[in-house]
């Protein structure tokens, strides 16, 4: 909204916001020591601002999700630590955060396993697409063939 881009930069471990005369802003680093390091490997592959400034990142082999405030402090991630059995994390490439606060990963790297999942912000699964196609970026437009509405939340 601001005129800017948002760039990861996948083997730099970061995300840099770009002026429109290609000046760099601002620099979101993903190779944090709480996030595990560069051992992680925590490439940054989507990054979607949000309406209050923070900015939502897919981080793929390192199998996170992280939200960062406008100052780059991690402010929310999730990982297959907070799903041991189901380990939904498989290369997140595409994501978008929904009106209601929820997020929708696209699990890219998955076979078998769950392919797109729909979580809340206190990490509940709220649906899983587990059938034959694989899915590296995602969009929801409607739900029950309704338009979603609304600004994303949070």
């Amino acid at each position: 909204a601001n005129g800017n881009y948002l760039v990861p930069h996948l083997l730099a471990f970061k995300v840099k916001e770009y002026s429109p005369d290609g000046r760099i802003l601002k620099e979101f680093p993903t190779d944090a020591a709480e996030l595990g390091g560069r051992a992680a490997e925590n490439w940054p592959f989507t990054a979607i601002r949000l309406e209050n400034g923070h900015t939502v990142i897919n981080l793929t082999h390192g199998n996170k999700t992280i939200e960062v405030d406008a100052d780059g402090k991690i402010i929310w991630s999730i990982s297959n630590s907070d799903f041991p059995d189901l380990k939904p994390f498989a290369d997140p490439c595409g994501g978008q955060r929904l009106p209601n606060g929820n997020t929708v990963i696209a699990s890219y790297a998955s076979q078998k396993e769950i392919k797109v999942f729909e979580v809340t912000p206190d990490k509940k699964i709220v649906w899983k697409y587990t059938g034959p196609h694989r899915a590296h970026e995602i969009q929801i437009l409607t739900t029950n063939r309704k338009p979603i509405e609304g600004k994303p939340l949070k």
